[in-house]
């Protein structure tokens, strides 16, 4: 079981150099509302990741797969919820301090929102769901269900510690940089959102 987890993490350090929506949001937010934000983006992304891979292991993913009105309605989706999020990136104004978010108490229901963006950030992408698919189908061939868990958890492990600290340098670099840098970085991060969603709903309406 311990060899399946190591290949699982091995199957998961190509997603070091994955350039996608959930790579622009962690930056995003990480640089706007501080590394612990970041984080909570990246557990929702993960959760999602580690739901995915399940429902492709049990089958439900290909029956989706295989149902085209599914695809359209998820792609449309994901399309309308990255658009939207790039939109709003593009028009906010106002900057919150990077340092905001050390307090004694903690806003749950924050922390509740950033997961959960996370997770439909992720959730939301078609070729995501197809790509598990095949991962899965292949990394679980011959293997036993503790082994194929095991897999699929090294997966997510190393995904979701690259996503720290891909969050973690990027709050750095935001601690040195001017309020008006970084407001101007969240403008251009919601043009590639805005781009990531046209690029998704014609790839949606094509396939």
């Amino acid at each position: 079981m311990f060899t399946s987890l190591l290949e699982g993490m091995l199957v998961g350090l190509p997603f070091l150099l994955l350039v996608g929506p959930a790579l622009f949001a962690i930056l995003q937010t990480s640089m706007s509302k501080g590394f612990y934000s970041g984080l909570q983006l990246a557990l929702g992304i993960a959760l999602s990741d580690l739901m995915l891979m399940f429902f492709s292991y049990f089958g439900l993913i290909k029956y989706l797969k295989e149902n085209s009105t599914f695809q359209l309605l998820i792609g449309l989706l994901g399309s309308i919820f990255l658009f939207s999020y790039g939109i709003y990136l593009f028009i906010k104004t106002k900057n919150r301090p990077i340092r905001q978010e050390l307090k004694l108490k903690i806003n749950w229901l924050k922390v509740f929102s950033e997961i959960t963006k996370g997770f439909f950030l992720n959730i939301m992408n078609p070729l995501l769901w197809i790509s598990w698919f095949a991962i899965v189908a292949k990394g679980t061939e011959a293997k036993t269900e503790h082994e194929s868990i095991a897999f699929m958890l090294g997966i997510v492990i190393i995904t979701f510690s690259t996503d720290i600290l891909k969050s973690y340098f990027a709050n750095k670099i935001s601690i040195i940089l001017s309020p008006s840098v970084v407001h101007r970085m969240n403008k251009i991060l919601g043009i590639i959102l805005v781009i990531c969603a046209i690029c998704l709903c014609y790839s949606t309406l094509t396939m």
